[in-house]
């Protein structure tokens, strides 16, 4: 979740997944004003530029690519595993394909819809097919 109150007091302790790894930050308060401080030492003025090393010189909006650390210093949330179909399309190119959220895709039509629960869609609405094969 990205940080909205950019008013963060030395102490607070920051973040990130990037590239299947974890990454935090320490916001410090040094002669030259606040600091960001990753866990190896280095130290940079902005969220951004911290976010942008653990990138290495990628652009990077700080403010979304870190979040804050609640008291119990959760962990972020780690990536989602995809659902991958054990169906394949016959031609490389089935028309009807299971999304991530659970609904469908048709691409002839270029809409989405539902299917019951268990029940895998083998044609959308409109009437077009999945031509799919088992693998």
């Amino acid at each position: 979740m990205s940080i909205e109150n950019r008013d963060l007091k030395p102490g607070t302790r920051l973040v990130a997944r990037y590239k299947g790894q974890e990454h935090t930050a320490e916001v410090v308060e040094t002669e030259a004003g606040i600091r960001f401080r990753l866990a190896d030492g280095k130290e940079f003025k902005s969220p951004s530029a911290a976010g942008c090393a653990i990138m290495g010189g990628n652009a990077c909006n700080g403010w979304r690519f870190w979040s804050l650390v609640d008291g119990t210093t959760r962990p972020a949330k780690p990536k989602k595993q995809s659902k991958k179909s054990s169906r394949k399309p016959a031609n490389g190119k089935g028309l009807i394909r299971e999304m991530d959220d659970g609904r469908y895709f048709c691409s002839s039509c270029m809409d989405t819809f539902d299917a019951p629960a268990a029940v895998e869609r083998l044609g959308c609405p409109a009437g077009h097919s999945a031509e799919t094969v088992e693998i």
